[in-house]
């Protein structure tokens, strides 16, 4: 079986048919949940993550891993006896506790501490996983065995590991003995407040949790990619054709800018792919993701590289402007964005929107029609992509954006277009601009 853009397309509408053909599922996934399919030589198999309606024994979806919601098991059990002590510390709640009253919260808190964390280590010696050769391990011992490997602090896994999607399906093929050919995760319904996700819109198993199961029960990373198109990375941009000869923009005894293209790294990553800084030779003061084109500046001397690097943390005497095409068309509107941003630490690299605990993150812009004006007054990671994104900004993504975005392009459309600065050096203010038609062209 060959699978096709084509063919992961029409396994998704089969599943979404199934979907809207469970008229009782339509509340709970209106609000949002992701769906999941594996193809293999002979069918498909279809999954939700976590549990529908309270279920995870949906006919033609695979099952949990693990079902712990029986009403009398373990797990039932003892939540039920931290949920008394929830009970217990809420009635503290707003009173100011001295005395034996306040050695006895504290004794309810730890005692509540202490069984919550000992029934999540039991919840995950039970969550036992299958590998090709028809190996089984706890994912408790799968991070164990994937921190090692790769020198991480992680060992335990994050609350609701092995309840998504690409698990479930890799499990179930590898204990059932199917080749599988490849396998994608949609999202359906409304986008979760803090996030940015796109009802029908592809989306690779989000890092914390699953790489290290999905590294284990495949073994051989690039097996399902080399037999079929696995939807497993799909944040990986496009690399630029040629990436010996770069567009110099500025130079100086000081400095120097080049016209970085789309899918050239600014500085080295873990893969080892080419990036700007080693072609360079000199190191780079600000970083553009790597789908992101346009202006990069570096440094030739220590000095200067870090009186530059402290420009850009404070914003002092620092201007950046970049153009986007959006998704669609967006009228005449100016204004500002300010939405804070923190890491999604659960899907690396994604942002979120998060108003607790965020940091401030602006945006000026203009638009006209789908062409956006964008100056960052903060430099936050995927800012401009977010302030986009979200329904809190533009709720229009940048064309292009595989994180944000809902359409296919071929490369995401954000172009860094002017820089303007004082130099660390000279104290004259430094003007660098690069042609955004270099954007379209490509």
């Amino acid at each position: 079986m060959i699978v096709t853009d084509e063919t992961l397309e029409k396994a998704k509408q089969e599943v979404m048919a199934d979907i809207e053909a469970h008229t009782e599922w339509r509340e709970e996934v209106g609000r949002g949940k992701m769906f999941g399919f594996l193809l293999y030589d002979g069918g498909m198999l279809k999954a939700y993550s976590g549990q529908m309606l309270g279920r995870s024994d949906w006919d033609g979806y695979v099952p949990a891993i693990f079902d712990y919601l029986q009403p009398d098991g373990y797990f039932k059990t003892h939540e039920a006896e931290i949920t008394q002590l929830n009970k217990e510390v809420e009635k503290y709640r707003g009173i100011n506790v001295k005395g034996d009253e306040r050695r006895r919260l504290d004794a309810i808190r730890a005692e509540r501490k202490e069984r919550s964390q000992a029934l999540q280590r039991w919840l995950f010696t039970q969550f036992r996983i299958t590998n090709p050769e028809g190996g089984s391990a706890s994912v408790l011992e799968v991070f164990g065995e994937y921190a090692k490997r790769n020198a991480l602090h992680q060992t335990v896994p994050p609350s609701g590991t092995g309840e998504c999607c690409a698990p479930k399906l890799l499990n179930y093929a590898n204990s059932h003995g199917l080749k599988p050919l490849a396998l994608a995760e949609f999202w359906y319904g409304e986008s979760p407040k803090g996030e940015v996700r796109h009802h029908g819109r592809f989306y690779e198993p989000c890092q914390s949790r699953c790489q290290p199961i999905i590294w284990w029960m495949m073994r051989d990373e690039g097996k399902v990619k080399r037999e079929g198109r696995a939807l497993l990375s799909l944040s990986e941009g496009k690399m630029p054709q040629d990436t010996r000869h770069l567009t110099l923009l500025y130079e100086d005894p000081w400095l120097i800018a080049i016209d970085k293209p789309c899918g050239l790294l600014s500085v080295p990553g873990k893969r080892q792919l080419p990036n700007a800084q080693d072609m360079i030779g000199h190191r780079v003061t600000h970083r553009l993701d790597m789908d992101t084109s346009g202006i990069l500046l570096a440094a030739k001397t220590d000095e200067v590289f870090v009186a530059m690097q402290r420009l850009f943390a404070r914003h002092e005497g620092v201007k950046k402007e970049y153009v986007a095409i959006l998704e669609r068309e967006m009228g005449e509107r100016s204004g500002t964005i300010s939405l804070p941003l923190s890491a999604d630490f659960l899907n690396r690299p994604r942002q979120c929107v998060d108003y607790e605990h965020g940091k401030e993150a602006v945006t000026e812009y203009e638009i006209k029609g789908r062409m956006a004006l964008l100056r960052p007054l903060t430099g936050r990671t995927h800012q401009l992509r977010m302030h986009c994104a979200h329904s809190d900004g533009l709720d229009c993504p940048i064309l292009g954006d595989k994180l944000y975005g809902s359409m296919d392009a071929p490369r995401m459309y954000l172009h860094a277009s002017r820089l303007e600065f004082i130099h660390p050096v000279t104290g004259k203010k430094v003007v660098i601009e690069s042609d955004s038609q270099f954007m379209v062209n490509n």
